[in-house]
């Protein structure tokens, strides 16, 4: 299997600034390997940025800086902003308007859905989910499970949120039912959630470097 593959002009060359974790620039990057483009990390310290947050957009990280081929800068702020630019030109958010709405929208619902209740919540998410009796586990996270079933058995529970190809949502998906496995939740293994994460895992795109990619993995300097 194989992730999208962009087209072979000349190609701009990005940087993401952020810590050297995954956290809210793992899904960034991960955009990047899988569709084959240049980039460097530039790793900052949040002490850094509080200390002068106007060379930040919006006085935080992470921030992406892309290099275009005629040598001008584009430089974007905010994690869902960042995802969607980059999905959006690197062909995992369909070909119509129509299209990209529809997965932006699935896309934006499994952050929406999953955000607070993990890292917004004043209770720790790993004791919330040690709780089978917590209201993530009894209905926030089975309510997640079966909309999101209904959506990929809809497109055949082939792995796949739309047709047969690698789309933005397919990523965002992934990235959530390995940090919600790594917070201590258990999928059903007959699961379409589980099936999507197997298809992800297979892609040859990983180049090896699937679990470098991990939501909480550290990247050494």
């Amino acid at each position: 299997m194989t992730a999208h593959n962009t087209p072979t002009t000349a190609k701009s060359t990005f940087v993401v600034k952020y810590m050297n974790l995954m956290g809210r620039a793992g899904l960034v990057r991960v955009l990047l390997h899988l569709t084959g483009q240049e980039y460097t990390n530039e790793f900052v310290a949040l002490d850094s940025v509080a200390n002068d947050r106007s060379l930040y957009p919006f006085g935080h990280v992470p921030v992406l800086i892309e290099t275009l081929p005629d040598g001008s800068t584009f430089e974007l702020g905010e994690t869902l902003a960042i995802e969607q630019y980059l999905a959006e030109k690197f062909g995992l958010l369909g070909t119509t308007p129509q299209e990209a709405a529809v997965r932006r929208s699935v896309a934006l619902n499994i952050y929406l859905e999953l955000y607070a209740p993990c890292f917004s919540s004043t209770t720790p998410i790993q004791q919330v989910i040690a709780d089978p009796a917590s209201e993530f586990m009894t209905k926030t996270l089975p309510q997640f499970i079966a909309t999101h079933e209904r959506w990929l058995n809809k497109n055949g529970n082939n792995g796949y949120y739309f047709g047969d190809k690698l789309s933005y949502p397919d990523l965002v998906l992934l990235n959530w039912i390995r940090v919600l496995e790594g917070m201590g939740v258990k999928f059903d293994v007959n699961s379409p959630l589980k099936k999507l994460e197997d298809t992800m895992k297979g892609l040859d795109a990983w180049k090896g470097q699937y679990d470098a990619y991990h939501p909480f993995s550290m990247i050494e300097p």
